[in-house]
């Protein structure tokens, strides 16, 4: 009986002391954007690659990380995010043994700044932020190659606003 008793108090005392350890759940920091900017304006970033399209992926990922944290609004925000998608590169990872290629890594350079609206100040910037994830190739079958592919730039993209956004609310 002591040793439950013992256990239950332990467990107790544990519970009572992780909330002031620090951790949180990933992807769900608390904090502010620099400037404590409680309202956002994200449009569609630039996208300076020959691959269309690639900027409603990205841009709608970043909306959709930023809405935990910020009220997303279409004109008139405390500030603008601006993107430009810099590259966008499919690199060949492995090869079969008679050199076809069976996989692929797809790579994303951009830069981002935030800005503030009532006076143009930069809050916080970064023009080399990369990132990549690697697909299978399907050499039976192109479209299901380009949907590996366009599945792989989704989950990049939900990656990389995640990590933009915990960079800027832990003001690095």
């Amino acid at each position: 009986m002591r040793v439950v008793h013992s256990i239950l108090i332990g467990m107790v005392v544990f519970a009572l002391t992780i909330p002031g350890c620090g951790y949180h759940i990933a992807g769900r920091l608390e904090g502010r954007l620099p400037g404590d900017i409680v309202s956002l304006s994200i449009p569609f970033f630039r996208n300076e690659t020959r691959r269309p399209d690639v900027e409603k992926v990205i841009t709608s990922a970043f909306v959709e990380e930023f809405a935990n944290n910020v009220e997303i609004v279409d004109k008139g925000g405390e500030a603008v995010m601006e993107g430009v998608i810099k590259s966008y590169r499919l690199v060949p990872v492995s090869y079969s043994r008679s050199d076809v290629i069976q996989e692929y890594r797809l790579k994303i350079s951009m830069s981002i700044r935030l800005v503030r609206s009532e006076d143009g100040k930069v809050l916080w910037e970064d023009r080399n932020i990369t990132d990549y994830d690697d697909f299978q190739v399907n050499t039976a079958d192109v479209t299901a190659t380009k949907e590996a592919e366009w599945k792989a730039l989704k989950k990049m993209a939900r990656d990389t606003a995640r990590l933009v956004k915990e960079r800027m609310l832990e003001d690095f």
